[in-house]
């Protein structure tokens, strides 16, 4: 679907090795730029764009190819590279990748609801957030794998308030469960940290990654529920049992 020209511009720099130049109302689509000229009609897609750079009333956009586009001579340029970043950086769909959600196989008791509500929370954050920055704060690699440690050990306190053994040994078999869910936080966490040191250049790329490994994070926690939920319901079982069944596992 098309939208309204946001800007009139000068075109230069260069496409596809082609030199760009002359005039064009340039629109923001729902997955390119669009630059209608007098003559000719260019279309780049978001997918192929890896960053922007706002100079004044002059936005370069690095293209894959290695070329750079330059629209300049609009103090509109500004609403272009609002727009660009508003649907190139936008919050990618999670909750679809949680299926253990709110599933009867996935026994959805107090418990289920205290671990997903880890996620809940910082997607609640992010919807909120006013700018990318603060939207990739609310994901934070660190706050989550901390989080997620804490709402397990709690678990695990919950099982044996009086048996320090039987605790311990609860909290190192439900931290061993989430070990995929772990993996992918610091996956996440590298992301995080690449996006956060990455240039105009190369900024679209970053967050691309950075959104890709959030959607891996949600997908492993959904995983990780069913062991953690049958770890649960075995912990209910009579302390020394638990104890004895630990230790069989990691002889």
């Amino acid at each position: 679907m098309s939208t309204e020209p946001t800007a009139r511009a000068m075109l230069g720099g260069l496409l596809g090795g082609k030199e760009l130049s002359g005039a064009a109302n340039v629109s923001v689509d729902d997955d390119a730029v669009v630059l209608a000229g007098d003559r000719e009609r260019v279309v780049i897609p978001f997918a192929t764009l890896h960053g922007m750079r706002l100079l004044g009333d002059s936005l370069e956009l690095f293209h894959e190819s290695g070329d750079v586009v330059l629209l300049e001579g609009s103090s509109d340029m500004a609403a272009v590279a609002t727009q660009l970043s508003r649907r190139l950086c936008s919050l990618p769909e999670m909750m679809r990748s949680l299926r253990a959600f709110g599933s009867r196989k996935a026994t959805p008791r107090e418990e289920h609801d205290r671990f997903f509500a880890i996620l809940l929370e910082a997607r609640r954050a992010a919807e909120g957030a006013p700018n990318v920055v603060a939207l990739r704060a609310a994901f934070d690699a660190g706050e989550l794998r901390g989080a997620f440690t804490k709402r397990l050990k709690e678990f695990a306190a919950e099982r044996y308030p009086k048996h320090p053994p039987e605790r311990r040994a609860l909290e190192a078999e439900l931290l061993e469960s989430v070990e995929p869910l772990m993996a992918s936080v610091t996956t996440l966490e590298q992301a995080q940290d690449a996006l956060g040191a990455s240039d105009d250049a190369e900024r679209f790329v970053r967050w691309r990654a950075w959104s890709s490994a959030l959607g891996r994070v949600f997908e492993r926690a959904d995983e990780c529920w069913f062991s953690v939920s049958a770890i649960l319901v075995d912990g209910r079982r009579s302390p020394r049992g638990f104890l004895s069944r630990f230790r069989r596992r990691s002889a």
